[in-house]
């Protein structure tokens, strides 16, 4: 009788970078690459990879309202395969994308974007030379929690410009109804964090990326979040299967 095979972990690494490589080798053609999320309590999501590569017609519409306020240098927080900083690099502006991952660096590289290695509380930035922040895709999760957003937010203002603006989108936590999430919600609660800080890892093949905060918060929650920060909370666009958009404004 033949022994069963062992069960084998995933081998940890740059997850995000080798899924983009993987799409931008297809071209970024749909259905081709996914993108495996997987929460700490086991529950997992999955998203086509095709979506980092999409076109501006293909954006939700929160994105492209969001962007038609862009204005001067643009700084991509965690810019992923650039999409967003291609697109304003065609209108002109003079962009720079920071992500943590080398390979999202590299797939930028290949379209000619500018990006550096980094990360949303330790930007490899200049004081004060960007007009807009980007921080898409649902990138207020880079906020990554309570104590994290405090940090994230002094030291976007650190390299923002006089009247500077943070163009972003976030999710609502409790738009996922069901036991599943609402009791994720709670054991976040019971361990002092945020309900909606999720602990989550990306998969691609047979590689994992390390486990990471990442922030959904209500609009209620962010106002909390940033009343004490350099930014103030403006514009909001609210969509009714809880995304959102917002601007925050750098007070004088």
């Amino acid at each position: 009788m033949h022994e069963p095979l062992p069960h084998l972990p995933p081998t940890s690494g740059d997850a995000i970078g080798h899924l983009l490589t993987r799409a931008w080798n297809v071209q970024g053609s749909p259905g081709q690459v996914f993108e495996i999320i997987e929460r700490s309590d086991g529950f997992t999501g999955v998203c086509d990879a095709a979506e980092y590569f999409a076109p501006y017609e293909q954006w939700p519409e929160r994105e492209r309202e969001l962007l038609a306020l862009c204005r001067g240098s643009v700084l991509d927080v965690g810019c992923g395969a650039g999409r967003h900083l291609l697109y304003l690099q065609h209108k002109g502006h003079t962009v720079l994308g920071v992500d943590s991952s080398p390979g999202a660096i590299e797939v930028c590289e290949k379209q000619s974007i500018p990006a550096r290695l980094g990360t949303a509380q330790a930007l490899p930035c200049e004081d004060g030379i960007f007009d807009t922040l980007l921080a898409l895709g649902a990138n207020l999760g880079l906020l990554g929690g309570r104590e994290e957003a405090s940090v994230t937010l002094q030291e976007w203002a650190r390299v923002a410009a006089p009247g500077a603006q943070v163009l972003a989108t976030g999710r609502d936590p409790y738009a996922s109804k069901g036991p599943i999430h609402s009791t994720y919600h709670q054991a976040n609660r019971d361990a002092g964090r945020m309900a909606g800080q999720l602990r989550i890892r990306i998969r691609s093949g047979a590689l994992a990326s390390p486990y990471f905060d990442y922030l959904y918060t209500s609009l209620a929650e962010l106002a909390d979040l940033v009343a004490d920060s350099p930014w103030a909370l403006g514009h909001t666009i609210v969509n009714p299967h809880g995304g959102y958009g917002v601007v925050l404004n750098l007070k004088d």
